[in-house]
């Protein structure tokens, strides 16, 4: 056989062989179109039916008024409101994203009891009032005495002051009664200790830091007049929050009398002498005066105290006549001025001159 002969053969051999792969191949890939058309099918039915239905939001949603609407997540999220106005053409997109039922919304978050809430607002409120507090009053605020427990922690250093201004004075110690006699014009309180002697003896001045109003009687809650008239120290307030303080047993009998005549109803009360330098109708001594104060009232016993506020010295001087007081501040005086006889007033203080020059 010629060699032109052979080859035209076994190109009709290899042609066959071509035609038949070809063939093959062709039939394989319409078999895997076909399986993959089928597949695609089935997709789309599954999604179909886990798709929710447009019936469930047969209305555009409210604007106003939609929980469904996160106004935070509006500005985060526009491709997503893209394709939510695509699938749900009859939603405006200035409405910004909308989170359905279906999905998981994790800044949704439960509210929490209102008793809870009631409660921290309440801590709060308490808190803010508690801060506008002035700083002293805010300590006395948070602490909690018992007389007792108070006149541990003063007196062992005040009584050591106290016995000293007594000794100084050449006055017995302890005093069976004790008088605290105020002038308000000279904004002084002196302290007068009767023995057992039955005399009473002057022990010392304490100057008054801090009182209210003018010279007259107290008449009406309010007024921030300090009163006058004879008194005694009826409780003693280890809480104050002016240090310590003692109460001045206003309004006496003759203030509710004269209260009476008046006509006039509520006259005011809880006057005190206290520490600090402030005072409202008060007569404030400063701390350490008014601890020296609080320890001998309780040292010797309240119903041995009185107290005797005037408006002046009225063992030296005139009654002060009040242009606008009532009528009866003079029959007033005259009980205080004789309620300030036994109590002998002390000497002057010495005069620069006198210590100078020995006048």
């Amino acid at each position: 056989m010629s060699a032109s002969r052979r080859f035209t053969i076994a190109a009709i051999a290899l042609s066959a062989c071509m035609g038949a792969v070809l063939a093959l191949v062709v039939e394989r890939a319409g078999e895997a179109a076909a399986s993959l058309s089928e597949s695609r099918a089935v997709d789309l039915r599954v999604a179909e039916e886990l798709r929710p239905s447009l019936a469930e939001f047969p209305e555009p949603p409210d604007v106003r008024r939609s929980p469904l609407l996160l106004p935070s997540v509006v500005q985060s999220a526009s491709n997503d409101a893209d394709a939510m106005h695509d699938r749900f053409a009859f939603v405006s997109p200035e409405v910004g994203t909308l989170v359905m039922p279906w999905e998981t919304a994790a800044v949704l978050e439960t509210p929490p009891p209102s008793w809870s809430t009631e409660v921290k607002a309440l801590a709060a409120a308490t808190a803010r009032n508690f801060a506008s507090l002035p700083a002293t009053v805010a300590r006395a605020v948070k602490r909690t005495y018992t007389l007792k427990g108070r006149l541990a922690e003063i007196a062992p250093v005040a009584l050591q002051r106290v016995q000293s201004r007594f000794q100084d004075a050449k006055v017995q110690w302890p005093p069976v009664e004790l008088a605290y006699v105020a002038i308000k014009d000279e904004r002084a309180l002196e302290v007068y200790a009767k023995s057992m002697t039955g005399a009473w003896q002057f022990v010392h001045r304490y100057k008054v830091l801090g009182a209210s109003g003018k010279t007259g009687p107290k008449l009406v809650r309010g007024d921030k007049q300090v009163p006058e008239g004879v008194y005694r120290i009826s409780y003693l307030n280890p809480n104050s929050a002016y240090h310590v303080s003692m109460r001045v047993s206003y309004p006496n009998a003759f203030d509710r009398e004269m209260a009476k005549q008046d006509g006039r109803k509520d006259l005011g009360g809880d006057i005190m002498i206290h520490g600090k330098n402030l005072s409202a109708g008060c007569l404030a001594v400063g701390d350490q005066n008014a601890e020296e104060l609080f320890v001998l009232a309780n040292e010797v016993g309240l119903k041995n105290v009185s107290v005797v506020i005037a408006p002046t010295d009225l063992r030296s001087k005139a009654a002060p006549a009040l242009a606008s007081g009532p009528a009866w501040t003079g029959k007033l005086y005259t009980e205080i001025a004789s309620a300030m006889t036994p109590f002998k007033a002390p000497p002057p203080p010495p005069s620069l001159l006198s210590s100078l020059f020995g006048l």
